[in-house]
């Protein structure tokens, strides 16, 4: 089956019903008869602005711009980053519900010296970083992304 045509079938499955997760999400392609690999539904799953909530998988709404759409973290944090604040050598970031992860993600690929990790949670970041004038770094980075300072 060709990306396209197995995208289309993981928007349709999400469209029709709640999936919490993806294992829940493989097996409904699998009774589909399309098998896929966790780490192809995973990148799928980003690639169509897919988020994940309280509720489960939800697809982007109608017209909005997926973050694997954009192609800059400035991009993505002007549209999801509602504050920001550095707490000793720790950062936490705050978004929209089921924004987070895509935020998270983006930092990570910056692969800043000022990051040694992300947990993203529904509406919420935590970043560690190596020292708090690096937490301090990358908050003034991340408010200005945002469009917050």
């Amino acid at each position: 089956m060709s990306k396209e045509r197995r995208q289309r079938l993981i928007q349709r499955v999400l469209d029709q019903s709640a999936v919490r997760s993806q294992e829940d999400l493989q097996a409904e392609l699998a009774s589909k008869g399309v098998a896929v690999a966790q780490p192809t539904l995973s990148r799928d799953l980003r690639e169509l602005g897919v988020m994940k909530g309280p509720h489960g998988y939800t697809l982007p709404e109608a017209g909005s711009v997926s973050v694997a759409e954009r192609d800059t973290f400035g991009e993505a944090a002007e549209l999801f980053v509602e504050s920001v604040e550095a707490s000793g050598q720790m950062l936490v970031i705050r978004t929209g519900p089921g924004r987070s992860q895509p935020i998270a993600v983006e930092l990570d690929a910056l692969d800043s010296p000022d990051a040694l990790g992300t947990i993203a949670g529904d509406d919420t970041i935590f970043v560690v970083c190596p020292s708090e004038r690096a937490a301090e770094r990358l908050a003034d980075f991340v408010r200005t992304a945002a469009g917050l300072s």
